[in-house]
């Protein structure tokens, strides 16, 4: 008898118990992925069903990524062909993924380690975009980079064409001083002097940061980012001077941050290019830091594929690497004005089998080729 009872209280705890987990397990799926009541009610600001473009004679709709809450590096929004969308998709998401996981947290009777975890939320969501259509989505904008790949390469080049010549001195002072200070940096790769001035033969046109030079610069100094040093004397409305330094990415040629460091009438001095450096060179290096890991393809010889990057930035044999090429500038045909990106083109897969020093790999073609010099590699 006594043993019966306990039996009884024992199933009894397990039934509750279990509904517990599934409950919790579903609200707490909903709070990773960011679905409360609010939001359930939540109507959608305007811009989301109003911002269209057109590419190639196609309409692009500006709604919520629904990747977004899933993958920390996703943007907010996407541009997804227009009667692919539909309103409400992130909670659609939300729920259809916080049941699929209840379920399976109920078959398998003990807690599911994060990892697999993750791994059944992207399944779960890919399988609705594909039933929903939304495969191809067009991205908004680039953010930023949570590769698993350390290690980034800077080059400092001071704008000599772009300054006036009284101030050459402290402009080279203030790229001189800052390549020094980034070179204390153990996770950055800092170009000498002299590389950069044999790279400025790429430059075409008097704007040295025009997309296109960035791009070319990147691509001779096998960079990830460039800062540009520039001098602004005090003009006839502004009486300050300014020390500027401004932050590029070279995958796609585009501006990161800028830091204008302003100096009163009369103070733009060495001195001042020394403080501005010991001021900002620490935010600049965190600049660096975040942006887009990627790779160059160097060459190619008897079969395999040689990159410039290695241990520095933590590549291992059996490393697979995307070949990739930059998306689509997306232009809003009113104003003209950049929205973004659309997202990387896969050109192919190469898997590391050699690592060659601290910025040097060897790899062999999966899918794709045949490959050129400078092509782009990321992270799979």
């Amino acid at each position: 008898m006594h043993q019966s009872w306990i039996a009884r209280a024992s199933f009894w705890v397990i039934v509750f118990t279990t509904l517990f987990l599934l409950v919790t397990g579903c609200g707490k799926m909903k709070k990773m992925v960011g679905i409360t009541q609010e939001d359930e009610d939540e109507e959608y600001p305007a811009e989301v069903s109003q911002e269209t473009v057109v590419i190639d004679n196609k309409t692009f709709v500006r709604s919520r990524n629904p990747y977004y809450l899933i993958y920390p590096e996703q943007p907010e929004y996407i541009y997804a062909e227009k009667g692919t969308e539909f309103e409400g998709l992130q909670v659609s998401l939300a729920k259809s993924v916080a049941k699929y996981i209840s379920k399976e947290k109920g078959k398998a009777g003990t807690g599911i380690p994060p990892e697999k975890l993750q791994e059944m939320v992207r399944q779960e969501v890919e399988r609705i975009l594909r039933e929903q259509g939304q495969g191809g989505v067009l991205y908004a904008s680039r953010v930023k980079s949570t590769s698993p790949y350390t290690g980034r390469a800077v080059a400092v080049i001071p704008a000599l064409s772009e300054t006036p010549k009284g101030y050459d001195g402290i402009n080279l002072t203030l790229a001189n001083g800052l390549r020094a200070e980034l070179q204390r940096q153990k996770d950055l790769t800092v170009i000498n002097e002299e590389a950069t001035k044999e790279a400025l033969t790429k430059v075409t046109g008097s704007k040295l940061a025009a997309r296109h030079n960035i791009q070319a610069l990147g691509d001779a100094l096998g960079v990830q980012g460039i800062i540009i040093t520039q001098v602004i004397p005090p003009g006839t409305r502004d009486s300050s001077g300014y020390l500027v330094m401004e932050v590029y990415e070279t995958f796609l040629g585009s501006q990161v941050k800028a830091l204008p460091e302003a100096s009163p009438p009369g103070a733009l001095t060495i001195d001042a290019a020394y403080t501005a450096v010991r001021k900002d060179a620490g935010l600049l290096a965190d600049q660096i830091r975040g942006l887009d890991w990627f790779g160059r393809i160097e060459f190619m010889k008897e079969g395999k594929v040689f990159l410039n990057v290695g241990n520095n930035s933590g590549l291992k044999p059996g490393s697979l690497l995307a070949v990739v090429q930059p998306g689509k500038e997306i232009i809003n045909p009113q104003t003209q004005a950049s929205l973004g990106y659309t997202a990387d083109i896969i050109q192919g897969e190469l898997k590391v089998t050699d690592v060659l020093g601290n910025n040097g790999a060897a790899a062999t073609i999966v899918t794709g080729g045949p490959f050129k010099p400078n092509e782009k590699v990321k992270g799979r």
